[in-house]
């Protein structure tokens, strides 16, 4: 199936609208909790969804001057240590997660549509890599809010 550059620019600039909300959404919930085991994975999903939007932004630019691909290893962004035990989300996070497990789908669905439209092996592997990320994302999301519904 061969696509169009304005098609490819297209997904690629609704996949960056994507990390936005996403990156949006984790800054406002990191900001809103006092809990500093919420915090630190707000902080944590929103440096990473800010490494996936300009990586993206690095693409878009690339691929509109010449088509070309660009490389994309995964992130090095790792998730800080945690510091206090036990301690619980507020009402508000439970639903920030809910939310962000949406988003999380969405962009999912998303990259693996560009990987199975997306001949060049480079751009394939960039989004089988975003894939895998954001599933990881999605596991760490849905943990917590597991833990936290009881």
């Amino acid at each position: 199936m061969s696509v169009s550059k304005k098609e490819v620019l297209d997904a690629i600039m609704q996949a960056m609208e994507i990390e936005k909300e996403t990156f949006d959404l984790y800054t406002r919930a990191e900001h809103k909790t006092f809990n500093p085991a919420g915090k630190r994975i707000f902080r944590w999903l929103a440096r990473t969804e800010e490494e996936h939007y300009l990586k993206l932004t690095e693409l878009y630019n690339s691929y509109s001057d010449g088509e070309r691909w660009v490389f994309y290893g995964g992130t090095t962004i790792a998730l800080d240590a945690e510091g206090e035990h036990g301690a619980g989300f507020d009402t508000d996070d439970l639903a920030a997660l809910e939310i962000a497990m949406e988003i999380e789908k969405k962009g999912i669905a998303h990259f693996e549509q560009l990987e199975q439209t997306t001949a060049d092996p480079d751009g394939k592997g960039m989004f089988k890599t975003l894939v895998i990320e954001e599933k990881e994302h999605l596991r760490v999301i849905a943990e917590k809010h597991r833990a936290l519904k009881g």
